[in-house]
């Protein structure tokens, strides 16, 4: 049976999700939750950005964080390098597009 973990609201209606269930759900800062009602329960649960179609910068780099997260080590780091090499592939691109408009 699950630990029951009590809350009261703030005068704002807010709350602090336990560290215990954040960690247990794996939801980190940044991470998008989706709250639904059904009967007399509140819903919350983690969604992927991918879900909302959300296209953003900001919506991006939390995919990729994300992501990474459920990777192992040696796949992250194989990863870091692979973003590494793409930024600076678009870093020479943007170079070589500003030099042929001068």
């Amino acid at each position: 049976m699950m630990k029951k973990i009590y809350r009261i609201l703030d005068s704002q209606g807010r709350l602090v999700l336990p560290c215990e269930l954040r960690e247990e759900a794996d939801i980190q800062k940044g991470d998008i939750l989706e709250i639904s009602r059904r009967e007399n329960q509140i819903i919350i649960e983690k969604i992927d950005i991918v879900k909302l179609n959300d296209v953003s910068k900001e919506s991006m780099e939390n995919t990729v964080v994300s992501v990474a997260r459920k990777l192992d080590r040696k796949s992250l780091l194989m990863l870091a390098r692979r973003l590494v090499e793409f930024a600076e592939k678009k870093e020479e691109s943007e170079i070589d597009k500003s030099i042929v408009r001068k």
